[in-house]
């Protein structure tokens, strides 16, 4: 099999991982954090914590698959996860789960707190910014 169609192959499977690290966090948050903590503190944590795991995750991934690509191809995965990330959002919340355009939209307003987009930009940036560190330590011994 071609190297680079594995390694896309990978990052296909690697963005279902990230929905169930969502499901599992949100799941989390809803039952535990947000009685706790509240609305707002809760979207904070909750997406931080987000980040994190995407991190963690990205990082397996970019070492896995290092010399399988080049860094034009983390920045079309990095692109690809971020497509897949907004589509499923829009998609399945509106037409599965019933939420309104404006619901959805509202988890997009940095005036009010809200720092989704930030979990949207880890996985836009995550695998070159990872990539880039790497390439780094490996040239530097």
């Amino acid at each position: 099999m071609n190297p680079k169609i594995k390694a896309y192959g990978a990052a296909i499977g690697v963005w279902f991982i990230f929905l169930i690290i969502a499901f599992a966090f949100g799941t989390a948050r809803e039952l535990v954090v947000r009685p706790l903590l509240g609305e707002l503190s809760s979207h904070l944590v909750g997406t931080f914590a987000v980040m994190a795991a995407f991190l963690t995750v990205i990082t397996v991934f970019v070492r896995r698959v290092f010399s399988l690509c080049i860094s034009q191809d983390f920045w079309r995965i990095g692109f690809l996860w971020f497509l897949m990330t907004v589509s499923f959002e829009f998609l399945f919340f509106h037409y599965v789960a019933g939420k309104s355009w404006s619901e959805l939209l509202a988890d997009y307003n940095i005036a009010e707190g809200r720092v989704w987009v930030l979990v949207l930009l880890t996985t836009l940036f995550g695998p070159p910014a990872i990539h880039a560190i790497i390439r780094r330590r490996n040239s530097n011994p």
